[in-house]
């Protein structure tokens, strides 16, 4: 994904289906509407993901001239260098993707925000060195490197030895249908609709071996109420149909036991807030940290794994856990007692004020003018 700022132009590939990427054009849009903010594409598809954007006045999506054959070099070569420089664009901002190799050299004032440092997602190790490599190489082109959260920017500067002095961390935003008020009756429609239990802990997320589902399970099994299931919420894989349906067969916990291939992002958080408690059983990963404070502003109790990330992001607002029973436990009890869960709620309400769009956007844009403001000054 590209993001790039001209003063008052930003540009992002359309084809990239990024979560931060999209909230992060929203929020400058909507807090900044003043600017326009331009989405270059090396495809001429349809994006489903982006299309809402296209309603902002201030967002423009730009393809390649229809001359050029090679498309993915113009991307990232000199062409989207030319390209930029024709639209009035001032600077560039690179998000996980990199940066387009013209821009070495090109004068143009970059920021470059790495979403997944490691680039532990990648589908082999192959893939894994490529992404780091071109990463390193979007280090060097950008005057300013963007880390989501401490320890990735502890890990930029180790690992990619980046001057300290030029990584700051930008906190993502929650999403802005969490605000979204529920009317009573919809509770009970989406339960008749998604055929949802009474009462349930709700795992949102890809159904795969890393994403730690024997743990969520676990926890579940060990509550004290035992008439809570547990909803899992993601598209069937080959490991949840050959490994996770026989643990819970295992667990004896199958008949608490629910898959949901998809529920409509309209009904998500009024599901959320139906749920006993979201659980996020792997917090190393960004798409993790963007769950916990979607859940924690949607209104419902998170409780996830223990990691420095995760209490950096949910802060007082969320139930952390090394040991399974312990979780349960502190779970356990949180909704037992009215009093205490009301104020892990608003614990949690209070804690994600540091991640409205507006606070994303005034700091994203501060960046953009500095660097702006460096390049006139040297």
């Amino acid at each position: 994904m590209v993001v790039g700022y001209g003063g008052r132009r930003i540009i992002m590939e359309n084809n990239d289906t990024s979560y931060y990427g999209r909230i992060l054009i929203k929020a400058l849009a909507t807090n900044y509407p003043s600017n326009y903010y331009i989405l270059y594409s090396p495809e001429r598809k349809q994006n489903k993901r982006l299309t809402a954007l296209f309603n902002e006045d201030s967002v423009r999506v730009k393809f390649p001239r229809s001359y050029i054959h090679n498309t993915k070099r113009w991307y990232t070569g000199n062409g989207i260098v030319r390209s930029a420089k024709g639209h009035g664009v001032n600077a560039f901002h690179g998000i996980d993707d990199g940066i387009a190799s013209g821009f070495s050299g090109s004068n143009f004032p970059s920021v470059f925000t790495m979403i997944d440092p490691l680039y532990k997602s990648a589908n082999g190790w192959i893939e894994r060195m490529l992404m780091q490599r071109r990463a390193r190489k979007a280090c060097k082109i950008a005057k300013r490197v963007i880390a989501l959260n401490e320890v990735d920017r502890q890990v930029i500067i180790d690992h990619y030895h980046v001057n300290p002095d030029d990584v700051q961390v930008v906190h993502p935003c929650y999403y802005d249908g969490c605000d979204e008020s529920v009317p009573e009756n919809m509770y009970d429609i989406l339960r008749k609709k998604y055929h949802l239990p009474e009462k349930f802990v709700l795992y949102k997320g890809r159904l795969n071996k890393e994403d730690n589902l024997k743990e969520a399970m676990q926890l579940v099994h060990d509550l004290r109420d035992r008439k809570i299931a547990i909803v899992m919420l993601g598209y069937r894989t080959d490991h949840f149909d050959h490994v996770i349906k026989e643990q819970a067969h295992d667990m004896h916990i199958f008949h608490r036991f629910k898959q949901v291939d998809k529920i409509h992002h309209a009904d998500l958080t009024a599901v959320c807030k139906m749920a006993q408690a979201v659980i996020i059983p792997n917090t190393d990963r960004s798409r993790d940290l963007f769950k916990l404070i979607n859940a924690q502003r949607s209104g419902a109790v998170v409780i996830c794994k223990d990691s420095a990330k995760a209490r950096e992001m949910g802060g007082d607002g969320a139930i952390y856990y090394d040991d399974l029973v312990q979780g349960a436990d502190m779970l356990s009890d949180v909704l037992e007692d009215e009093n205490k869960k009301a104020a892990l709620l608003k614990a949690a309400r209070d804690n994600t004020e540091r991640f409205s769009g507006k606070v994303l956007a005034d700091e994203m844009i501060h960046i953009y003018r500095s660097i702006l403001t460096h390049r006139r000054l040297f």
